[in-house]
C-alpha cells in the first residue's frame, strides 16, 4: 500500500484507465447519503497508539505463499493465516499488489486468471474461518483519480466496464475495499475522486469500507510521506461517511520517519482530527 513508485507507474496509475456511464451526473451534484451505521478500523501499525474506540482490522501481503513464489497461492498457507487472523480480529483485507487487474492494461486472459486466483484465496480462507469477514484491497474498483476529476462519459464507460469484470471478486468477498490515496493538495479534487470511486464500489452491493492513508502519497515530489493537515483529512473522513460508505480503514507505518519510532505522534493533526470525528460517531 506504500510501495514507490516511478513516476511512470504513477501516471499509469491515475490516467490510465477511464469510466461509469454517459447517463450519470456529475459526482459533486449527487446529494450525500450517509449509512445507518459508520466503522473507523484500525490498520495503524504502531505498537504504542492511544485507545479511542477503533475496530482491529488484518491487513496482509505475506500470509498466502509457502515460498518466495508469489504467483500461486498455497491453500495450506491461506488457511492457516485465517485461522491465525480469525483469534483476534473480525475483518481481514486480503492486500496482494502485484498481480494485474486492469483489463485496459494487462488483457482480459492475465486479469481473469488473477481473479481466479483471488477468489480460490476468498474460499479457502472461508473454509478455515468462517467468522472470519474478507476483503480485498483496491480491487474492485481499481482506483482512477482522473477519471471521475474530469468527468467524461468515455471515460467513465471504460473505467465501469473495468470494475464490472472484476465483479467475481466481489461477489466472492464479504466487504469492498477501494483505495483512497491523497496524491495531491487539492480537496475538491479528492473529494470528487473519492466520490467516485465509492460509488463505483458501492454496485456491488457489499458494505463499502474505503483506505485511507494520513500521508500523501510518495508520488508526490513535495509532499510525499508527509502527515495530511488536519482540516483535509477531517474533509476525507467526512466525504466517506457522508457518500454513504459503511466505515473507513486508517492506515500508516512508522517505516516513513526518520528517526523511526514506533509510536503514534498524537499532535499530528490528522490524529487529533481522527478523534474528534471518532466522538460524533
Amino acid at each position: 500500500m506504500s510501495h514507490i513508485w516511478n513516476r511512470r507507474q504513477f501516471l499509469t496509475l491515475l490516467g490510465g484507465s477511464i469510466l461509469l456511464p454517459s447517463a450519470c451526473q456529475r459526482v459533486e451534484s449527487r446529494p450525500n447519503r450517509s449509512a445507518n451505521s459508520f466503522t473507523i478500523f484500525d490498520a495503524l501499525l504502531y505498537a504504542e497508539k492511544p485507545k479511542i474506540g477503533m475496530t482491529p482490522i488484518r491487513v496482509d501481503d505475506r500470509g498466502f505463499w509457502k515460498n518466495k513464489d508469489r504467483s500461486r497461492p498455497d491453500r495450506d498457507a491461506c488457511q492457516q493465516n485465517a485461522r491465525t487472523a480469525s483469534k483476534d480480529f473480525s475483518h481481514f483485507v486480503i492486500d496482494i499488489e502485484h498481480w494485474k487487474m486492469n483489463i485496459n492494461q494487462a488483457g482480459k486472459d492475465t486479469v481473469q486468471d488473477n481473479i481466479k486466483k483471488y477468489v480460490e484465496i476468498i474460499q479457502w480462507m472461508r473454509e478455515a474461518a468462517p467468522s472470519l469477514k474478507l476483503g480485498v484491497y483496491a480491487v474492485p474498483p481499481v482506483r482512477d483519480y482522473w477519471t471521475p476529476v474530469r468527468n467524461q462519459p468515455a471515460g467513465l464507460t471504460s473505467w465501469r466496464a473495468v470494475n464490472q469484470f472484476l465483479k467475481p471478486i466481489a461477489e466472492a468477498a464479504d466487504f469492498i475495499v477501494p483505495s483512497l490515496y491523497t496524491f495531491y493538495a487539492d480537496i475538491p479534487g479528492w473529494v470528487t475522486y473519492a466520490r467516485g470511486n465509492i460509488e463505483e464500489a458501492q454496485q456491488f452491493g457489499k458494505p463499502v469500507y474505503p483506505f485511507l492513508w494520513c500521508r500523501y502519497h510518495t508520488s508526490n515530489r513535495l509532499r510525499g510521506n508527509q502527515f495530511i493537515e488536519g482540516d483535509f483529512w477531517r474533509t476525507q473522513l467526512e466525504t466517506v461517511r457522508d457518500r454513504g460508505a459503511n466505515g473507513v480503514v486508517l492506515w500508516d507505518w512508522f517505516g516513513h520517519d526518520s528517526p523511526r519510532t514506533n509510536i503514534l505522534d498524537t499532535r499530528q493533526g490528522w490524529w487529533q482530527e481522527t478523534v474528534k470525528f471518532e466522538a460524533t460517531l
